[in-house]
C-alpha cells in the first residue's frame, strides 16, 4: 500500500492549507492506522474533509491514493441515490398504474402499467405499516367490485419502462438465488423473491411452510427435515421457477428464509389474478406480457378515453426508496433507480447502460473527472464497477451544501441505531453521530460516512479497502478507529457549525 510519509504529510498540508500544528495529531494518527499490519497488503483510499457552511470554506484535512478508481462494493449506492435526487427531483414518485382496457370482443383485461417501483408488496418494509405483500392487489380488487366489476379477461402486464434484462451479467452466478441478488424489473414484488416461514412437526419430519405470497408461480420441491441444526438452504434453478427447500431446523421459523424469482413482472401479475380470484373477482383469461400497452394508448389519442380507463395509482415517494436503499442496503432498490434514472434521460426503457451513462453525467455535474470513475451497476454488486474515495467525496460534499441535505442524510444508516450501522460503533460515544454507508463484497471493504463532531462541526470521511485478505470485521474496526480519531480531533478545529 502506498502512504504518504512525513514530506508527503507536510506538501500535503500546504496544498490543502491545514497547517501541520493544527493537523499534525490527526495526520500521524490516521498514517497509524494505516500502517497496521492487517492493511500491508491492502489498496486504501482515504478522505477526510471538513464542511464548511458553504462548499467554498470545506476543508480536506488528510489523503491518501484518493484519485485511485477502487471496487466501492455496496457504497456505489450512495452515488446512485444522489444521482437520483438530483435527476429524478426530491417530489418524483414511482407510480404503478392500474388500467382496465376494453377490448374489441368487449372484454376487458386489467393491465399493470409498470413503473419500476422496488417497494411494490416488500413485506419487511410494508410490515411497519401493516401492509402485507399483497395489500395494494387487495385494495384493487376492492375498488373493482365498488365498480361492479366481476369478472375480467387476461391480466396483462406493461413493464416496458425496464429491459427485461432483470440480472446484470457481472453479477456472481451461484449467488442468483440469494435474496441480495434479485433481479429487477419495470414491476417488482417482495423485493422479487419468495418468503418461506417453516413449521416442524417431528424429528426427521418433513417440515410444512407457507410461503408469502402464496402463489402457483413456482415449482417446490421440499427435502427440508426436522432435525438438531438449523442449516436450512432454497436454492432454484436458473432460468426456471423451479424451487427446492431442503436442509434441516430444529425450530420452527422465527423469520422467513428467502429465494429470488425469475421474471419479475410475470411473477407479480400472476399473484395479482391469484388475489383477484381469492376476492371475488374471476380472472377468466391469462397472465401475459404486453410491452406496447402503454405506447398503444399514447398515440390514441381522443380514441384513448374509449379503450382504457385508468382505474387506480400506487405512488411511493423518491425519500422512501433512498432509506430503504441505503439504510438497508438493497441491491434491487439501487438498480431501480439505476433504470428509472435511463429511462428518464433516454426516453426507452431503462437498461443498465443507458442508466450508468445517467448517473455518470451526474458525477461529472459535480466535478468528478471522468477517469475517477467506471460504472457497471447501481448498487455495487458488479466488481467491474471503479469509482475513487475523492468521487465519492464529492458525493457527500455536494449533497450536504444542497437544500435537499437533510433528505439525503436521512436515507443513511445512522450508528448504534438503524439499518446496516445498526451494531457499528456500539458502546462508544458516535451513537447516533455518524450516518452513512458501508460496503462489502469478497476482498472489498468501503466506509462512508458524515460525522457531526462533539463540537457540532460535520466531516465528511470515505475509505475504500480492496484486496482484503483478512476478515470483514478488522476492516471495520481499522475504519472506526479512523472516524474515532478524526472525532477525537476537533479540539484542534476551529468553532463549529
Amino acid at each position: 500500500m502506498k502512504h504518504f510519509w512525513s514530506v508527503g504529510l507536510i506538501l500535503l498540508a500546504l496544498l490543502v492549507g491545514v497547517s501541520v500544528g493544527a493537523s499534525g495529531d490527526l495526520n500521524r494518527s490516521v498514517t497509524e492506522v494505516l500502517r497496521s499490519k492487517e492493511l500491508q497488503k491492502v489498496d486504501v483510499g482515504v478522505v477526510l474533509v471538513r464542511l464548511g457552511e458553504r462548499a467554498s470554506e470545506d476543508q480536506v484535512l488528510f489523503r491518501n491514493d484518493s484519485d485511485i478508481p477502487l471496487i466501492p462494493a455496496s457504497n456505489l449506492k450512495l452515488v446512485t441515490t444522489a444521482a437520483a435526487l438530483d435527476q429524478l427531483g426530491e417530489n418524483f414518485k414511482f407510480q404503478t398504474k392500474l388500467v382496465l382496457r376494453q377490448r374489441p370482443d368487449g372484454r376487458q383485461d386489467l393491465v399493470i402499467w409498470g413503473d419500476g417501483d422496488p417497494t411494490l408488496g416488500d413485506a419487511e418494509l410494508l410490515r411497519k405499516v401493516g401492509w402485507g405483500t399483497t395489500t395494494v392487489f387487495e385494495n384493487w380488487a376492492q375498488q373493482l367490485k365498488g365498480r361492479g366489476i366481476s369478472s375480467v379477461g387476461d391480466i396483462v402486464v406493461d413493464d416496458s419502462v425496464f429491459d427485461t434484462e432483470f440480472v446484470h451479467p457481472h453479477w456472481p452466478a451461484n449467488q442468483l438465488h440469494f435474496r441480495y441478488s434479485a433481479g429487477v424489473g419495470g414491476i417488482n414484488l417482495n423485493a422479487n423473491a419468495l418468503d418461506f416461514m417453516l413449521t416442524i412437526h417431528g424429528l426427521g419430519q418433513t417440515v410444512s411452510y407457507v410461503t408469502d405470497p402464496p402463489t402457483k408461480y413456482v415449482t417446490i420441491r421440499n427435502t427440508c427435515v426436522q432435525g438438531k441444526e438449523n442449516a436450512i438452504w432454497l436454492t432454484r434453478k436458473l432460468g426456471t421457477n423451479d424451487i427446492t427447500l431442503g436442509g434441516q431446523t430444529n425450530a420452527s421459523s422465527g423469520f422467513p428464509v428467502s429465494v429470488t424469482i425469475d421474471d419479475p413482472p410475470m411473477f407479480a401479475g400472476t399473484v395479482l389474478a391469484e388475489t383477484l380470484q381469492k376476492s371475488g373477482i374471476n380472472v377468466a383469461g391469462q397472465v401475459r406480457r404486453d410491452r406496447s400497452d402503454q405506447a398503444a394508448w399514447q398515440q390514441a389519442g381522443e380514441q384513448a378515453q374509449q379503450t382504457w380507463t385508468v382505474l387506480a395509482i400506487h405512488e411511493t415517494p423518491l425519500p422512501v426508496v433512498l432509506a430503504r436503499t441505503n439504510k438497508d442496503s438493497m441491491n434491487m432498490y439501487a438498480e431501480s433507480l439505476l433504470k428509472r434514472m435511463g429511462h428518464l434521460a433516454s426516453r426507452e426503457s431503462g437498461t443498465w447502460a443507458n442508466g450508468t451513462v445517467a448517473v455518470g453525467r451526474y458525477l461529472e455535474k459535480i466535478g468528478v473527472p471522468a477517469e475517477q470513475f467506471k460504472l457497471d451497476d447501481g448498487s455495487g454488486l458488479s466488481k467491474e464497477n471503479r469509482i475513487s474515495p475523492n468521487a465519492l467525496s464529492q458525493v457527500l460534499i455536494d449533497n450536504f451544501h444542497k437544500s435537499t441535505r437533510e433528505m439525503y442524510i436521512q436515507s443513511l444508516a445512522i450508528a448504534d441505531v438503524d439499518g446496516t450501522f445498526a451494531t457499528r460503533f456500539s458502546g462508544t460515544n458516535l451513537r447516533g453521530r455518524v450516518f452513512g454507508k458501508s460496503g462489502y463484497v469478497r476482498g472489498v471493504s468501503s466506509f462512508s460516512a458524515y460525522l457531526k463532531a462533539r463540537d457540532g462541526q460535520w466531516y465528511a470521511i470515505n475509505i475504500i479497502m480492496n484486496n482484503v485478505t483478512t476478515s470483514n470485521a478488522i476492516m471495520k474496526q481499522l475504519q472506526e478507529r479512523i472516524v474515532q480519531v478524526l472525532d477525537n480531533s476537533v479540539e484542534n478545529a476551529p468553532a463549529g457549525r
